[in-house]
């Protein structure tokens, strides 16, 4: 196997040294100024060919050499500052319209930025592995708007280049979370739409009602409508009617935690009923129902046989009716529910439990929970058809609230979004260098 040579490039000249520290092709190191802390290093493009008028192609000539002062990356450790004296050309047919036009270079900068194209990727790769703003902008001897207003331009145009960010994925997930809490009574929320499939934030929608979500999923392609084959969802009635209005044929799939944990509810709201028609108070230290109220949310083959015993004893000195017990029984037939390892036990698990707690006996609290489980019947049965689960959304949750608290806060519902998604959204990072 042949190795590719190394070229090897050796020099004691200090301008060439500097030049190579620049690394900027056809672009010459005119000076160094020194200002208390502030470096700057000067420089200029080469031209090498005639500049000719690009509406008439006559001769230009130079008008004015402007200098534009541009954040760059830091050099051991200390900010420096890149200055960059320009061409301003002038078009020397006096006829022409266009009259004069300032030399561009996507290289060194783009547009009206006041940072260098290498130092607005750098900072918006630092950012998107988690590091602050003030951070990056301490870093760099900038104030916190410019690295701020930076990522915000060029993370918004990262994220719209990269098409196949959202385009890759057979299924989608929808969950809420807090954006901002303005005071005790109110809190906005927001929803995270998840790729599932290939674990990352597709997007955040500003809000979480219909109408919202329903037209973000509406505007995206039809190709990516019709691929998406399983929609997962907290049991949240908004989604489901997003889900069955957009994505028709897609197969809706209940959270299997939030199933259980809806099961976990009751049996604590029926302990509580309890509690309070045998004893006439909440619950209390030595209350044999309040003493046992964890025990009852564990699962059953995790205890000990002697808590399993004490659990029983308990419940025979607190549950005259035997509510508390049913209760805690239908629990478990729920969690069993999700062992079944073919779709036909599984729903003859689930109709055998639904028949079960609608009977007239149980506790009402258990009734109200089957009728939940029933309207919920097909997308809590389609878990078994790939064993999918919201489990992914959720758990992006713990990486936007990482976000907010390093950001303190944010008021700013797009810095939120840009920010979040360049840190949970796994954007290609190699198409920076073409998005300007």
């Amino acid at each position: 196997m042949n190795k590719k040579r190394k070229t090897t490039f050796t020099t004691s000249d200090s301008t060439e040294i500097l030049a190579c520290l620049v690394s900027l092709k056809d672009v010459r190191l005119i000076g160094y100024r020194r200002d208390g802390p502030r470096q700057e290093l000067w420089i200029e493009q080469v031209v090498k060919t005639p500049v000719r008028c690009s509406a008439c192609s006559s001769k230009a000539v130079v008008k004015d050499r402007p200098c534009v002062r541009y954040i760059d990356l830091p050099v051991y450790g200390r900010p420096i500052y890149l200055v960059w004296r320009k061409h301003r050309w002038l078009c020397s047919n006096k006829d022409c319209g266009v009259k004069s036009w300032c030399g561009k270079d996507k290289r060194i900068a783009c547009g009206s930025t006041t940072m260098t194209s290498r130092a607005a990727r750098w900072v918006i790769e630092q950012v998107g592995k988690g590091r602050t703003v003030s951070e990056v902008a301490g870093e760099l001897g900038c104030d916190w708007h410019t690295v701020n207003n930076t990522v915000t331009t060029w993370g918004k145009a990262l994220l719209e280049a990269d098409k196949k960010r959202v385009g890759q994925t057979t299924t989608i997930g929808l969950d809420e979370t807090s954006f901002v809490r303005l005071n005790h009574r109110r809190t906005h929320y927001v929803t995270t739409v998840c790729d599932i499939a290939n674990s990352r934030i597709i997007d955040i929608v500003p809000s979480r009602n219909y109408v919202d979500v329903a037209g973000f999923l509406h505007k995206q392609p039809e190709q990516w409508k019709k691929q998406i084959a399983f929609a997962a969802l907290d049991m949240s009635p908004t989604y489901r009617a997003v889900y069955n209005v957009i994505l028709p044929d897609a197969i809706q799939v209940a959270d299997h935690y939030h199933v259980i944990s809806l099961a976990n509810r009751s049996v604590d709201q029926v302990r509580r009923r309890v509690q309070q028609e045998t004893l006439g108070h909440r619950g209390r230290k030595n209350d044999p129902l309040y003493t046992v109220r964890r025990t009852l949310l564990c699962a059953e083959e995790r205890l000990s046989d002697t808590t399993r015993l004490r659990l029983e004893s308990l419940l025979d000195l607190g549950d005259p009716d035997g509510e508390v017990s049913a209760a805690y029984r239908i629990k478990e037939e729920i969690r069993s529910f999700y062992k079944m390892t073919t779709m036909q036990a599984a729903t003859l698990k689930l109709d055998k439990i639904l028949e079960y707690a609608s009977r007239d006996y149980m506790p009402p609290e258990i009734q109200r929970l089957a009728r939940t489980l029933h309207t919920w019947k097909s997308q809590i049965l389609a878990y078994h058809l790939e064993k999918i689960s919201n489990g992914v959304t959720e758990s992006f949750n713990n990486l936007i609230k990482r976000i907010k608290r390093i950001g303190f806060g944010f008021t700013n519902f797009m810095n939120y979004k840009i920010r979040v998604l360049l840190y949970a959204g796994k954007p290609n990072w190699r198409i920076l260098n073409n998005i300007f």
